[in-house]
């Protein structure tokens, strides 16, 4: 839970933590048990701040989400020439004519840059003289399924959804500056189930893809090869777990207690990121992957932010910058006031940003709103298609 003042400013008022039940690679596969994981959160986050609330931000995940770049084209409609928030609104809504599937709906529509009369790089055309506009966008869309399934959830839970927002952009409000976005960076966001790779250029997100793999692969991964219990191996990871066999003292043991709960043995501690190393390394690999496909591979000043509960994990930065030979730093939540120290892990990176996102959604005195940074101030597309959907249903 947070609040922010009338200068954008944003305090955390209350963290609420629950385990994740009924969610698979970031889709729900078990509505009851999820709409417990977020009410059990949700009432631990009203308790600390002492106050309750009926709207929430909510992230999407999965590999069901995808991205594409488009382009829109106008002729500015007034006779005057001078360019209104009514010719962006058509310029941008031009470039949402793409081919999408039946079972799929836009979730953001990213204005990238503008460009007025072949005058290219512009960011706010408002205001501006021309009498052709266009507009370069980042579209990103998901499955219809899952994306009703998740507001359901919430729905059910007692909250309304003030928006819907890819968990890779809600990471990068939490953890990036804007000189980074401005020169061009990865952020890799680890979660549990999934990875969100973002490459940010000029300011805003060019490519977005969600790899199906995450750190609960590491702990199964583990969990296999030490034969021991999930949770047994989910302990062992964050607090002996590394990524570099080589810096672990080849004498140093560990205690694990085998499957059963009676057995216990003792493994080297190398013998563990020997089993991490390889899942690790595998991810970042993917991740370049995608940053290849973008067309940025190795044009990224600001090199790349690992954040995410995953990037717990010793040695995770040196991973990855073995795979992309390129600075790396991890991505921690900043800029916070409140209760900030609860959540200065990257853990809470996409719950911060969300935060964020939420608080320029809010209007201000004159009753304008806090821009995004995205140019996506009203609902989303999915959101309010869903929301009409279920509300007819109900």
């Amino acid at each position: 839970m947070g609040e922010s003042d009338e200068f954008g400013n944003i305090a955390i008022l209350g963290v609420g933590e629950a385990p994740t039940e009924g969610l698979r690679k970031g889709v729900v596969v078990n509505i009851e048990k999820t709409v417990g994981s977020i009410t059990a959160a949700a009432h631990a986050a009203e308790r600390m701040a002492g106050i309750r609330f009926d709207s929430v931000v909510v992230s999407l995940a999965g590999p069901h989400l995808s991205s594409q770049n488009s382009r829109g084209v106008i002729a500015v409609s007034r006779d005057d020439h001078e360019i209104g928030h009514q010719d962006v609104e058509r310029v941008v809504d031009a470039s949402r004519a793409i081919s999408v599937p039946s079972d799929r709906e836009v979730v953001h529509v990213i204005p990238r840059s503008f460009t007025v009369d072949g005058q290219d790089g512009v960011k706010v055309a408002t205001g501006m003289t021309g009498s052709r506009l266009e507009v370069e966008t980042h579209i990103v869309t998901g499955a219809q399924t899952s994306i009703q399934n998740v507001i359901k959830c919430v729905h059910q839970a007692g909250f309304d959804v003030d928006d819907v927002v890819s968990q890779g952009l809600a990471s990068g409000q939490a953890v990036l500056s804007g000189n980074e976005m401005e020169l061009g960076v990865c952020l890799i966001d680890i979660g549990a189930g999934t990875t969100d790779v973002v490459v940010f250029s000029e300011g805003s997100g060019l490519h977005l893809a969600v790899l199906p793999v995450g750190g609960n692969h590491v702990t199964s991964d583990m969990a296999i090869g030490l034969r021991t219990t999930l949770i047994e191996a989910e302990t062992l990871k964050l607090n002996y777990g590394h990524t570099l066999a080589e810096v672990i003292p080849s004498e140093e043991r560990i205690q694990v207690r085998e499957v059963g709960g009676e057995k216990v043995q003792q493994v080297p501690r190398r013998y563990l990121a020997e089993i991490i190393g390889p899942r690790v390394r595998e991810i970042f690999q993917m991740a370049r992957e995608e940053v290849s496909k973008s067309g940025y591979d190795g044009l990224l000043p600001a090199g790349v932010v690992v954040t995410g509960g995953g990037a717990r994990l010793l040695g995770t930065i040196d991973a990855a910058q073995g795979v992309f030979d390129s600075s790396v730093r991890l991505g921690l939540p900043s800029g916070f006031g409140g209760l900030a120290d609860r959540v200065s892990g990257p853990s809470f990176a996409t719950a911060v940003g969300l935060v964020r996102w939420g608080a320029k959604l809010q209007p201000l005195g004159n009753g304008k709103h806090h821009g995004n940074g995205h140019g996506n101030g009203n609902l989303t597309s999915a959101y309010s298609k869903s929301v009409r959907w279920l509300r007819d249903f109900f």
